[in-house]
């Protein structure tokens, strides 16, 4: 098989420390009676310590099995992940267990993602137990209290509460550890547009208290932009753009991502729309040339057989296109 093209998000500066980098990764699944099927074509990802990443896309893009594969669940069918100094791709299941402390995971579906048969106070204690720690019953309802859950919903399972209260707890199994590194897998998209509010400060109150650096996941442009230090924009499997949130909100380079915010409604605000092919075949791309060229107004013959490497055109700012839009 031959080697994947590489997507590669400029370094940043020498004073800024990573917290978490992939390299490389390529996810391929399984398919029975045919040859697998690449999810994610050799993207490299880094994390800067302090930050929140936010990692966009439509569904089927990527960003879910790039984040999973981040934390190895699985871990990648190539390229390496770092967490800090410490090669993480390669090590074993018992390797692994010693290291999931510093980096933790917030499933999408919070109801699911929690033991049926436990109380919430449970929930937390259990990964405080394995570690070591004196008295995580205890130390469980300390955490639950810092996300808003009392000592009397701490009592209660996941099928008595509601999603956002899950969420909760959730944030808060995955916040006693005190990790470094946290990856939020669209935490959100099955909570209320209410509760979606409460949960996202949350986050960032536990941000803040615990120093965390997080990757955050999820398809809604709106929410991603107010929570989020840089973005990185996921189609078919490869980066098309890496910028600050501000930044790539305000004047987007690659066609794709305008493309995205156009679809977010703005009130008393225009912008003006990028017409883009509807042709979907582009959904089997191979690996070959640019994902979007079969639906990007702006491609040529290069975008069908060339992949565009991740190219910095300003600031910070990484756009992977043959012909990117004029600031």
């Amino acid at each position: 098989m031959t080697s994947p093209a590489v997507d590669t998000v400029a370094s940043p500066s020498a004073d800024a420390e990573i917290a978490l980098r992939g390299t490389g990764i390529v996810v391929d699944y399984k398919v029975r009676g045919k040859k697998p099927f690449r999810a994610v074509h050799g993207v490299d990802i880094e994390l800067r310590r302090g930050e929140t990443l936010g990692l966009v896309g439509e569904s089927g893009c990527g960003k879910s099995t790039t984040g999973k594969s981040l934390i190895q669940l699985p871990a990648p069918t190539g390229g390496e992940v770092w967490l800090g100094d410490t090669k993480l791709t390669g090590m074993s299941q018992g390797q692994l267990r010693g290291l999931r402390r510093r980096l933790q995971l917030i499933f999408q579906d919070p109801i699911a993602s929690l033991n049926p048969r436990r109380t919430a106070q449970q929930i937390v204690a259990e990964p405080l137990s394995l570690l070591g720690t004196k008295d995580p019953m205890g130390r469980a309802l300390e955490v639950l209290a810092q996300v808003g859950v009392d000592e009397q919903m701490a009592k209660r399972k996941p099928h008595e509460l509601s999603g956002g209260q899950c969420q909760r707890i959730s944030i808060a199994r995955a916040i006693a550890q005190e990790p470094e590194v946290l990856i939020c897998d669209e935490p959100v998209s099955a909570l209320d547009v209410s509760v979606q509010a409460q949960v996202l400060n949350l986050l960032e109150k536990m941000k803040a208290e615990y120093q965390l650096s997080m990757v955050f996941i999820s398809h809604d442009l709106a929410v991603v932009a107010n929570i989020s230090d840089r973005v990185a924009v996921m189609y078919l499997g490869r980066m098309c753009e890496v910028a600050p949130s501000t930044a790539l909100y305000r004047a987007p380079r690659h066609h794709y991502t305008s493309l995205l915010l156009n679809s977010v409604p703005k009130p008393g605000q225009e912008r003006e729309r990028t017409v883009v092919s509807k042709d979907h075949g582009s959904m089997k791309y191979d690996g070959t040339g640019c994902p979007f060229a079969s639906r990007c107004p702006a491609a040529t013959e290069v975008c069908k057989t060339t992949m565009p490497d991740l190219t910095t055109l300003g600031p910070d700012h990484q756009v992977a296109c043959h012909h990117p839009i004029e600031a």
